[in-house]
């Protein structure tokens, strides 16, 4: 597929000296988030830690040179990553040959179906959703993140828990162990983020807590026992073919299909939600297929479905990201850590990483567009409402198709009003 616009085009339509110091602060802080979180995605998804560093690597460099973003973080997510392991489970037992060979195998597929749908231009029905229906996901997509960080914001035991409903239960139940220093430096650390956030234009909030914090850590607090992102491991990914197994194949096309579903849906809807606030154009098909690339980029690394993060993303965008070589400086980042700085970051504790989530992640919550569409547009407000709840609660898919679902019938009811 020929693309019309290139990374090379991107950056020669901007200043490179004034934006430099702006995507290199940028580049640094998601690299920084991005090495823990990849590795913890990856042992979401059932395969060695180390290939989430892999994937994060591959995926960022293909999505920069193809992608139409220039905030959007590509690499392993959460909700990617369960979904591709419960989708292998089914064939292959965790630890096994065969599990990794599977998930490299269902990498590759997404990768392939992407492609085919972006050649085929199914990126451009994505234009067609209405506003109110993103809004709606990318809120409760939010809500959904912000949850999962409270039993690591406040030390207390990880819950493995993906509904929403059970995770709060299991929170509740857990309540009793908060570990007090962990949560000290969580709530600190949120504390730390707003107060510079209010008071400067770019906060250097992330930058300074994730130097800082593993320093104090280091000295302060050891004999509390706080968790800390840990020992990284050294290497360099090696490239490798996709074995394909016919059987596992077709069974796991449809866990594929799902998995391009919602790694396109989220990363268009955070890409569309961010170029929104720069009246900036995302184009789906073009990211239907540099999504697509970067999948298959991570298969050949023998890593795990990637998508555009929200949470990096989101601080990607706050941490002052002026172009895509914010992502290339984030990969070098990650890189140059993976070969020779492994140990720089290993004190730096979990909570700290939590909170600079949680203050990313907030401002994408838009609660104040429901209540301002009930008011004026009390169909469409209803069809957002409907669209976060279900999304919140019963599940992303399902709370898509619901939302557009009610969106065709406004639209349908409100075209009627209007013949009539």
């Amino acid at each position: 597929m020929a693309l019309k616009h290139t990374s090379i085009q991107h950056f020669r339509n901007h200043h490179i000296r004034h934006s430099f110091s702006s995507d290199l602060t940028a580049g640094i802080i998601v690299a920084i988030l991005f090495i823990p979180q990849s590795m913890a995605y990856a042992n979401l998804a059932g395969v060695n830690p180390v290939y989430g560093l892999y994937a994060a690597i591959t995926s960022l460099l293909i999505y920069t040179l193809i992608g139409s973003s220039k905030f959007l973080s590509v690499g392993p997510t959460s909700i990617i990553s369960l979904i591709a392991f419960a989708g292998v489970f089914t064939i292959a037992k965790p630890q096994s040959l065969h599990f990794f060979e599977a998930m490299v195998q269902l990498t590759f597929l997404v990768g392939i179906i992407q492609i085919l749908l972006g050649i085929f231009h199914v990126g451009k029905l994505f234009n067609y959703i209405p506003k109110h229906v993103i809004n709606g996901f990318i809120s409760a997509a939010a809500v959904i993140i912000i949850i999962h960080q409270i039993d690591v914001l406040l030390g207390i035991e990880r819950i493995t828990q993906t509904n929403v409903l059970n995770y709060m239960s299991e929170l509740i139940t857990n309540l009793p162990s908060i570990h007090p220093v962990t949560s000290l430096i969580g709530i600190g650390s949120i504390i730390i983020l707003i107060t510079l956030k209010k008071t400067t234009s770019i906060s250097p909030g992330p930058l300074i807590l994730v130097f800082l914090f593993p320093i104090i850590n280091k000295m302060f607090l050891l004999p509390y026992h706080t968790a800390i992102v840990g020992f990284i491991p050294n290497g360099v990914p090696e490239f490798i073919l996709p074995k394909i197994n016919l059987e596992d194949m077709k069974a796991l096309i449809p866990t594929a299909f799902i998995i391009a579903f919602i790694s396109f849906l989220e990363s268009y809807a955070i890409a569309h939600s961010i170029a929104e606030k720069e009246k900036q154009l995302v184009h789906p098909n073009r990211e239907l297929t540099a999504l697509g690339s970067a999948n298959i980029s991570s298969a050949f690394v023998g890593s795990i479905p990637v998508a555009g993060a929200l949470s990096r993303t989101a601080v990607n965008y706050q941490s002052g990201a002026k172009t895509k070589l914010a992502n290339i400086i984030s990969m070098f980042m990650i890189l140059t850590t993976l070969l020779f700085f492994t140990s720089i970051f290993y004190y730096l504790p979990l909570a700290t990483l939590a909170a600079v989530i949680i203050v990313s992640v907030y401002p994408l919550i838009n609660l104040k567009r429901i209540i301002i569409l009930i008011k004026y547009k009390p169909l469409d407000g209803l069809s957002l409402l409907i669209t976060f709840i279900c999304t919140l609660f019963v599940g992303m898919i399902q709370g898509f198709i619901i939302g557009l679902t009610l969106a065709t019938i406004s639209s349908l009811i409100q075209l009627n009003r209007v013949k009539n």
